[in-house]
Parts: C-alpha cells; structure tokens; sequence
C-alpha cells in the first residue's frame, strides 16, 4: 500500500522516485516542485542521526543512551516535517 503524499512538507515519491514538495497556492490550486537531490535539511538531518547513532552503539551508560536515544527521535520527527525553504 502507498502512503499519501502530504502538503506542506517534502515527501518521497515512490512512483516519480523524486522527492516532491506539495502546496497550496493562493487561489487554492495545488502546486507540486519536485527535485532528484534529497532536501538539504534532510542531509543534515541524517548526518546528525548518523552521528548519534554511532554515540549510541559506544556508550555503556543507560542514562547517556536514553539521552542519546531521545535526541535522535526529536531529529526524526524534524525530519517528518521539512519545510521547502530546504
């Protein structure tokens, strides 16, 4: 089943395999900007996640791993919600 892409964030489209920014102009139309390259925050985003992922693996202490662990999900839910200024 194919998820729906949704306004006003940018999406991954399976079917163009492009990533596609969705919005609402100001007459209500729907415009669609789609591009090859994954947005620049998504990029960071994933370098970020990357990097903690890696903290994550060394560290020993539950409470660093919770922290670590927390701070990852804050970045993918960021991620969930990039905006096109990317």
């Amino acid at each position: 089943m194919v998820r729906e892409l949704t306004q006003n964030r940018w999406n991954w489209s399976q079917k163009d395999q492009m990533w596609v920014f969705i919005e609402c102009g100001d007459t209500g139309e729907i415009i669609y900007h789609y591009q090859v390259k994954p947005p620049k925050e998504f990029t960071e985003f994933t370098l970020k996640i990357k990097a903690l992922n890696d903290k994550l693996i060394a560290c020993k202490d539950p409470k660093e791993n919770s922290k670590i662990f927390d701070e990852m999900m804050k970045i993918s839910k960021r991620m969930q919600f990039m905006s096109k200024s990317s």
